[in-house]
């Protein structure tokens, strides 16, 4: 179960969220200070490891800027989850999708297309191939033709054995279908 979020981390989650630019900043004495501004929170992450420390073992804070210029401290979850998740999304990017989910919205259905899509793989319908008649999609599509084979056959465990990488929209189309058909054919033996 998630950690429910404080009301005044959630607000500030969402406004980092907004943020125009980002500082990381090292107070070494008491009159001193080193600020690095950076457009991201990657590369403020990336400024305050270049500060390091100071002698007495403080590490350097960062900050976003909202475009009032008001200051948020980025929370230290969120600096770690940026580090694990290899935030490199600007403003609005990794932290928008931080916001805290409230309880109504988890308890709603989601809604859309994918949703339905979704739905209809839980019940055991076989998801559409993706359509790779473009040409950006030529070299994948060997590869494709090989997932609606092992799909249409029902190899639940060759499908999940076929690695892909999604790296661009072909592969990350190609890995949505296979996880979608092998849900479905795992509805089917289910039922």
């Amino acid at each position: 179960m998630a950690k429910k979020l404080h009301p005044a981390d959630a607000s500030a989650i969402e406004k980092i969220g907004t943020a125009t630019h980002f500082t990381a900043h090292l107070r070494t004495g008491p009159a001193d200070k080193i600020t690095k501004r950076a457009k991201t929170l990657a590369a403020a992450i990336k400024a305050a490891d270049k500060l390091g420390k100071t002698q007495s073992g403080k590490r350097p804070l960062i900050y976003a800027i909202t475009p009032d210029k008001q200051s948020i401290l980025v929370p230290a979850a969120m600096i770690a989850q940026a580090r694990k998740g290899g935030a490199t999304a600007g403003r609005g990017g990794p932290e928008k999708r931080a916001k805290a989910p409230s309880a109504s919205s988890a308890a709603e259905k989601p809604a859309g297309k994918r949703a339905a899509i979704l739905e209809a793989a839980q019940r055991g319908e076989m998801p559409d191939a993706p359509d790779f008649s473009a040409e950006t999609h030529k070299r994948f599509r060997g590869k494709l033709a090989q997932l609606v084979a092992l799909a249409e056959a029902g190899d639940a465990a060759g499908l999940k054995a076929i690695e892909i990488k999604p790296y661009s929209s072909s592969p990350k189309a190609m890995a949505r279908y296979r996880d979608l058909a092998v849900l479905a054919i795992e509805a089917r033996v289910a039922r």
